[in-house]
């Protein structure tokens, strides 16, 4: 059924709404266009409306973010000074004077640490101004000198941050933090969504536990008319009169009933879903029990679980935890070096020309820490973590094991169940046929034929609700094993 298809779910959906707001039922199905909507479209519209999705969300964002801020340590700098110093010297030569000595200097370099090594690489260049307004006599000595250069230098860790372990570890522990968010939060959304996977089906259930209760009563109705007109040519007595009337009003009270359950029900539907003009897909039921019946409700492996893996990156990620923890207990050893290009001249071009000097810098620095406690509690802390991750992973794989042969158990049962509902429905069915022409022959009593017609419609009734429960299980396996 789809497109403007009117179904009987969808008059009895139409029918309550005009109950509800007082307007009268035939003009409410002339004015009153219905659409029904399937199973994945009514899934799709709840995600775009479900607001804990969208929360869901903020926990990848945010590990996203952390991601971005992890690897900052290995942006690139640029480095930039300039000073100005001018200084009275005081001289105690005879053939000179005390005066000022100024100077002017400035730099501009960049700095990068490389991801894959924690290898940090520097280079830039330098000029330097010396003036003096000294006067050393009869000397010619020049008061401007410029110092132009330029360098570049590396410093490497050995031990502890030994190629940068430590360095990438804010980095690398975000970018796992980030996978196992993102699977935890598609495992949220189905947690969530699954509420509104089987609402769905209650949805369908109520229509039509109601379409079959207005059914039953207008049966009941009818055997009453009979019943009346049996009493007026005297061939009833009053109690069959009564005894129908029962039997209706009982009829009437589980309708009330059930469509009050189902005015609650359209109204939390009715939150994210205009309700007014639509109705379930009656076929979608059947649809997913036919799936039902070639589902094998089978194990699959706890390790190929989607809730499987979670745990698994999660104790890798204590795992890398506990390694960087171990290195920070080693001793700090680094190696530092620089090469330096410079000159000096009376002008600057003729500095510039001829940068030819070179400077060499090598050095090894040392660290070592007589205790350490921090960096202790930090490795046991994260052996822990590993140690309490395997216990979660085990009682997580138990239960997976537990839910999934429940599963499995219940729905074979309810295979069955409904198997043997629908039999007894026929003979039942069978049986109210044969009772309804005695009585009318005036060999049977009228109490048999109405309790054979209550326990028929407990029966229909019951067939639904395991209908419904079959599809439950359906979800919910589908729901354990992904992956």
């Amino acid at each position: 059924m789809k497109g403007h298809a009117i179904s009987l779910s969808s008059i009895i959906i139409v029918q309550l709404i005009a109950a509800l707001s007082g307007t009268p039922i035939l003009h409410a199905q002339e004015n009153v266009s219905i659409r029904t909507i399937g199973y994945a479209d009514f899934v799709d519209k709840i995600k775009e409306a479900l607001p804990q999705l969208r929360k869901n969300r903020i926990a990848v964002k945010r590990a996203e973010n952390a991601v971005t801020s992890g690897k900052s340590l290995f942006d690139t700098k640029l480095d930039a000074s300039a000073t100005w110093n001018k200084t009275w010297k005081y001289s105690y030569n005879p053939f000179s004077r005390t005066g000022y000595e100024t100077d002017y200097a400035g730099s501009l370099g960049l700095t990068k640490k490389f991801f894959s090594t924690g290898t940090s690489v520097s280079g830039g260049i330098s000029y330097q101004q010396h003036q003096s307004d000294i006067d050393y006599g009869s000397l010619a000595i020049p008061n401007t000198y410029h110092y132009p250069a330029y360098y570049a230098g590396f410093s490497q860790s050995l031990l502890k941050n030994s190629f940068g372990i430590i360095d990438r570890f804010a980095a690398k522990d975000a970018a796992m933090k980030k996978e196992i968010e993102t699977l935890r939060a598609a495992h949220n959304d189905d947690a969530d969504l699954n509420y509104y996977r089987k609402l769905y089906f209650d949805w369908l259930e109520s229509v039509a536990r109601i379409g079959l209760l207005k059914k039953t009563i207008d049966d009941a109705v009818t055997l009453k008319e009979r019943v009346n007109n049996k009493f007026r040519l005297g061939l009833a007595e009053n109690d069959d009169v009564q005894n129908a009337a029962a039997a209706e009003l009982q009829y009437r009270s589980a309708y009330e009933e059930e469509t009050s359950s189902m005015k609650s029900l359209m109204d939390e539907i009715g939150i994210f879903i205009d309700v007014a003009k639509i109705a379930p897909e009656e076929k979608e039921l059947e649809i997913h029990l036919s799936h039902c019946g070639e589902y094998s409700f089978g194990e699959v492996s706890f390790e190929k679980t989607r809730l499987a893996a979670i745990y698994s990156l999660a104790k890798e990620n204590y795992r890398y935890a506990e390694k960087v923890a171990s290195n920070k207990l080693l001793p700090q050893l680094d190696v530092v070096g620089t090469i330096t290009r410079k000159a000096q001249d009376t002008t600057f071009p003729g500095a510039a020309k001829k940068i030819n000097d070179t400077d060499y810098y090598l050095g090894l620095s040392a660290s070592f820490p007589l205790e350490n406690s921090a960096a202790e509690s930090e490795k046991k802390s994260a052996a822990l973590a590993v140690e309490e991750i395997n216990h979660e992973y085990d009682i997580a794989r138990i239960n997976y094991k537990k839910n999934i042969a429940s599963l499995a158990n219940n729905a074979r049962a309810l295979k069955n169940m409904i198997e043997l509902s629908e039999k007894r429905i026929r003979a039942l069915e069978s049986k109210y046929r044969t009772e309804e022409k005695k009585y009318l022959q005036a060999r049977l009593d009228l109490t048999f034929l109405i309790a054979t017609a209550q326990t028929l419609t407990s029966e229909r009734l019951n067939l639904i609700r395991l209908k419904k429960m079959l599809v439950y299980h359906l979800i919910d396996h589908q729901d354990l094993i992904r992956q």
